[in-house]
């Protein structure tokens, strides 16, 4: 046996002594105490409870994937300090904006269906700890709570119209430790699909909340001062959509520079390559660094695929 064999096995051999918490690194800023209960319990099951633990070694997927959640978590915790990683080591963390989707839509959940849950952040810098949520991802954009719970609620009930009996279980201790009653019919209307919930993104004194002129995205919160008082260009050629936007920024009203991109991404993603760099332009100037950051994401994802 080796000197570094000898290692491993001593590390190997002897248990942890004391029970690490997840460390709250998931998003750019805390976690909502909704979501942060269900990460603890995915950690729980995931990690703590796996003969990994015991081994000093972290499983990652375990956590992200964990059987005490009805769904996959988007993000996972990186390991604590004094575990080591399986064979297959870190896991690759980066941005993640789903197909079709936009930099402002964060997710938190993934339904394994194209489907994500997340929030929406339209203006990070606000630095608010709570946001709506909304489902999205190969489909339009659709609120589904006013904050984490009330959007934890919606997916645990979701769970429940499956019928699938191995979710009951879960979902019941889920809902104990929040305090909430999920229902299969929690969130749809007597006749049939969901019910709609208005985006309320509460703009703050001076700001305002101007909706997506293509009548799918989220639209833009910003300062007031940050917008023109004229709509965007968004149809028509792709030409005409940039100069538009390049005046708008130009002008000093990169709000409405941002309308008009984002519309005109709506109307045809295969329009995002030439949008980037206006776009990228427009999230500068407004401050919104982790949006841009996404936005770069969304063009790597594309060029990748087409």
């Amino acid at each position: 046996m080796t000197y570094a064999d000898c290692q491993t096995w001593l590390r190997h051999s002897r248990p942890m002594t004391t029970q690490p918490r997840w460390n709250d690194d998931l998003f750019p800023f805390p976690t909502p105490p909704a979501l942060a209960e269900l990460v603890d319990i995915a950690w729980e099951e995931g990690f703590l409870a796996t003969d990994l633990y015991e081994e000093g070694l972290y499983d990652a997927t375990r956590v992200q994937t964990s059987f005490a959640l009805p769904f996959d978590l988007c993000e996972v915790p990186l390991a604590p300090q004094g575990w080591e990683y399986c064979d297959y080591g870190e896991p690759f963390r980066r941005h993640h904006v789903p197909f079709m989707s936009v930099p402002e839509l964060l997710p938190f959940a993934d339904l394994g269906n194209g489907t994500c849950v997340g929030w929406v952040v339209p203006a990070p810098e606000l630095g608010r700890t709570d946001h709506p949520v909304a489902s999205f991802g190969h489909k339009e954009p659709g609120v589904i709570g006013r904050n984490t719970l009330d959007g934890i609620t919606f997916l645990l009930s979701i769970a429940l119209r499956s019928g699938e009996e191995l979710l009951i279980a879960p979902v019941a201790r889920l809902s104990a430790v929040l305090g909430i009653r999920p229902t299969a019919e929690y969130g749809r209307k007597p006749g049939g699909g969901d019910v709609e919930i208005p985006l309320d993104l509460a703009p703050p004194p001076g700001w305002r909340h101007a909706p997506d002129p293509s009548g799918v995205g989220i639209g833009v919160l910003a300062p007031n001062d940050a917008f023109g008082d004229e709509c965007p260009s968004f149809t028509g050629e792709t030409d005409t959509i940039l100069a538009d936007a390049a005046r708008l920024l130009d002008a000093g009203h990169p709000a409405s520079a941002l309308l008009g991109l984002t519309a005109a991404y709506h109307e045809d993603a295969q329009r995002l390559p030439d949008l980037h760099p206006l776009w990228s332009r427009a999230y500068d100037a407004l401050d919104r660094d982790l949006l841009r950051q996404r936005l770069d994401v969304m063009l790597e994802d594309h060029q990748r695929v087409y």
